[in-house]
């Protein structure tokens, strides 16, 4: 993901949500196949992180992102895809195996959205760091050293830069995705 691209919402409703008008990373695909600003991989949580482990912990990116939402009267439900920015991952060429990276990220380096409906965005720093150390196996360190904190502005555009634009509408869709509407008694 990168300057000019859409984040779409779900079916039924099938609009733009936000658009990248600005990204300082331009990270492009490296040697391995990575990506900065990672759609490939979901978030750690503690669903997973149990499944693996056996260990119930608590501070993971789905757990900072279900408290951020909760003031807002929404749940863990409510907590859907995640856009990983600064977040460098692909899959191997030999395996296919996901791999994650260190973060090229910076600070000053921005990544800028412009929000075309309503929406709540909830933030979670990865509590993994920036993924220069390792976090698994023999070798895992405590990521603290390396944990980076983020910077969040929002700001009105000038109202002459949305001169004619209008919020994206939900598709207008009413068909009935090739099923017939039931007729009669007997249906």
């Amino acid at each position: 993901m990168t300057t000019y691209d859409r984040l779409w919402s779900t079916l039924p409703y099938l609009r733009p949500m936000l658009t990248i008008t600005q990204d300082t990373i331009q990270y492009g695909v490296d040697a391995d196949g990575g990506r900065c600003h990672d759609l490939l991989g979901t978030r750690c949580d503690p669903y997973v992180t149990k499944l693996l482990s056996g260990q119930d912990v608590d501070f993971t990116c789905q757990s900072n992102l279900v408290r951020a939402v909760l003031p807002w009267g929404l749940t863990e439900f409510d907590v859907h895809d995640v856009l990983n920015v600064f977040q460098v991952t692909g899959l191997t060429k030999d395996t296919d195996r996901y791999f994650m990276k260190a973060s090229p990220a910076r600070q000053g380096d921005f990544f800028e959205v412009f929000a075309e409906i309503d929406v709540l965005c909830a933030l979670s720093t990865c509590p993994g760091g920036d993924l220069s150390i390792p976090l698994w196996g023999p070798a895992a360190r405590d990521p603290i050293e390396v944990c980076r904190p983020l910077g969040v502005e929002v700001y009105q555009p000038a109202p002459e830069l949305l001169e004619g634009w209008q919020s994206p509408k939900p598709s207008d869709y009413r068909g009935l995705h090739g099923l017939a509407p039931a007729v009669g008694k007997d249906r």
